[in-house]
């Protein structure tokens, strides 16, 4: 089957096959994007992920200076763990200045319901990027369930004109329906081509942002724990 071959069943195809194959063709082209853009956004964070991790677990004890190194590289940090630690540190220093403005001969650090805020916005940050990373992932889990639908109907209706026409031929066999089913299969053939490739990408994309995620939580909980034994006041009655 080269490529005349679906040219001139294309052309000879009904109305309704002509929109079926040309939705088919719109969510192939959609899925296929989506699936590139996201493979190449989640190597960028992968590797931005591997970097930090590095940075951190090697200065994790010298938070001012593990700031100042990732606020050097953040350009080519790209990851959800540096917006988590950006934004913590962003609420740690906002918490501290306020308490080293109040009591300046003393150790700054943060009260439990600062650290409590802290916690909020740091979660809310890690949240929205894997919002950000599942964004368009709905496209492909709707090309998964709507294209071998979309397939099945231009078979049914493929089918339904290919006895139509043998009925107003007055022929009979297989030999008079055989072709138009055959080119009405193309149609399942179709929708089975553009689902597949989107059932693996979203596959694929998933098990890896949930991996991600699985870092980002870790970190964030060794981060937050971090925080709550170094700069946050204990509450004595």
């Amino acid at each position: 089957m080269d490529m005349s071959f679906w040219l001139r069943h294309f052309a000879g195809a009904s109305l309704l096959a002509k929109a079926i194959y040309l939705s088919l063709l719109l969510l192939s082209v959609l899925a296929w994007a989506i699936i590139i853009a996201k493979i190449r956004a989640l190597r960028r964070n992968a590797r931005g992920t591997r970097r930090f991790l590095e940075l951190y677990r090697r200065m994790r004890r010298d938070l001012p200076g593990l700031l100042r190194q990732v606020g050097a590289a953040e350009g080519t940090l790209e990851s959800p763990l540096v917006a988590v630690f950006m934004r913590g540190c962003e609420e740690l220093q906002a918490g501290l200045s306020r308490d080293g403005a109040a009591a300046p001969t003393a150790r700054p650090r943060i009260t439990p319901l600062q650290f409590s805020t802290l916690t909020r916005a740091v979660t809310a940050v890690e949240d929205k990027c894997f919002l950000d990373l599942e964004h368009f992932l709905i496209i492909l889990a709707t090309t998964v369930s709507a294209a071998p639908f979309l397939g099945l109907l231009g078979t049914v209706w493929g089918i339904l004109e290919a006895f139509q026409s043998m009925g107003a031929r007055g022929a009979t066999g297989v030999t008079a329906v055989g072709p138009g089913i055959s080119e009405a299969l193309i149609a399942t053939a179709a929708g089975l081509i553009v689902a597949i490739p989107a059932l693996l990408g979203y596959n694929f994309i998933g098990a890896r942002i949930r991996e991600l995620a699985g870092e980002a939580d870790a970190f964030t909980a060794d981060f937050l724990g971090l925080i709550e034994r170094d700069f946050v006041r204990e509450d004595r009655p």
